[in-house]
């Protein structure tokens, strides 16, 4: 076990530097534990019981000691909350055992003073119990104080995580809301009405259906996979109705399954054994948004994205192709909001890796258990 902690050590391990509570309670403490042990006897002079309150000090001063190593020692062992329970019956025989050894060499120690008799020694097992209740009762501050810097630092970043879960899901609505995506999916509508009247009405569907699911999601912190993959297909047949033939999406689930996206008839289904995995709502689309805003999209360089799923992750990987003047760090709040709203349910990161031909972003998705821990964390 470590020895020695430092300041930094010690905030993260206690919630609070000790050293100013430790020289305001020592005292107050020793003066409970000497009244205690017989200390303040009417019968004992002013001196004599400043000598046994001095004693009582030092014996306080011992058992804190001991008493916050423990604390230390033990939270730097078993630093999850879940293993608090755990952690303070571990440290319960401990404190017993060296409360025991101190008291009995202490006791020792005095006795081995010629003439130190300044009053009736209580019983051993009096003075062990009433020692070994002081030394709970620091325990307990420590624990007190521990839980109550981390309750209030809870509180402070669930306030802050919301307060940017609101500017994530206005920056996602902003993003869907965009003049450029309306125009050009309008003017896409007005060409295809005269062609193909049902293909327009299924346009409008699915367009009506991408903002109807921002507005139910925006208070969501994930959605399903089989939810996820379904708005996506939507947008993708925006997409591929207005770019035709020049936007390929391809999925692979597990170990190499394909699945060719293209057409308004073709449809994507989930694997049953994926289908109750969870996921951050539309990041899979804005991942989709960005290949096609950042990358040339025509009849001789089409767009090719791929979809992978393995590893408790989905991949989205595109042909690099950047448009004049467009670069992959001028994606403005893009990925900065992605990673944003991962932070507040996961601490698996958003991972990106470019090389000269392909652009690829990795996002973790959840399994049901992890869902339901990462949504109440």
């Amino acid at each position: 076990m470590k020895l020695f902690f430092n300041k930094a050590e010690r905030i993260r391990l206690l919630g609070f530097n000790d050293f100013c509570y430790i020289l305001l309670g020592l005292f107050p403490l020793a003066g409970v534990g000497h009244i205690l042990y017989g200390g303040g006897n009417p019968g004992l002079s002013l001196t004599d019981s400043m000598v046994c309150y001095g004693i009582s000090i030092a014996f306080t001063t011992t058992y804190w000691g001991f008493c916050r190593f423990i604390v230390l020692s033990f939270r730097t062992r078993y630093p999850q909350e879940e293993q608090t329970v755990k952690r303070i019956l571990l440290m319960l025989p401990a404190l017993l055992v060296i409360v025991t050894v101190v008291d009995l060499v202490g006791g020792y120690l005095l006795g081995l003073i010629e003439g130190f008799v300044l009053m009736p020694e209580p019983p051993r097992v009096y003075t062990i119990v009433m020692s070994y209740t002081l030394v709970i009762m620091v325990l307990a501050i420590y624990e007190w104080v521990f839980f109550f810097t981390k309750y209030r630092q809870s509180s402070l970043d669930r306030e802050r995580l919301a307060k940017e879960n609101m500017h994530s899901q206005l920056a996602v609505l902003k993003q869907q809301m965009n003049p450029h995506f309306l125009f050009n999916s309008l003017n896409t509508l007005v060409n295809i009405i005269p062609e193909d009247s049902s293909k327009a009405t299924l346009f409008t569907q699915r367009l009506s259906a991408c903002y109807r699911r921002i507005l139910e999601w925006r208070h969501k912190e994930l959605i399903t996979l089989q939810d996820e993959v379904q708005a996506l297909q939507d947008y993708i047949f925006l997409m591929q109705t207005r770019f035709e033939d020049k936007i390929s999406v391809r999925w692979y689930w597990g170990a190499g399954t394909q699945v060719q996206c293209e057409g308004e008839d073709q449809r994507v289904d989930v694997p049953a054994e994926y289908r109750g995995y969870r996921i951050v709502p539309l990041s899979i689309q804005l991942l989709v948004e960005n290949a096609i805003k950042h990358n040339i999209v025509s009849q001789d360089e089409p767009l090719r994205i791929d979809i992978t799923f393995a590893n408790n992750r989905i991949t989205v990987s595109n042909s690099l192709n950047l448009r004049s003047g467009r670069s992959l760090d001028s994606t403005g709040w893009g990925h900065q909001n992605l990673k944003a709203r991962y932070e507040m349910v996961t601490e698996a990161e958003v991972s990106i890796r470019q090389t000269k031909e392909l652009y690829e972003v990795s996002i973790p998705v959840f399994p049901v258990k992890m869902a339901v821990r990462a949504a109440t964390a």
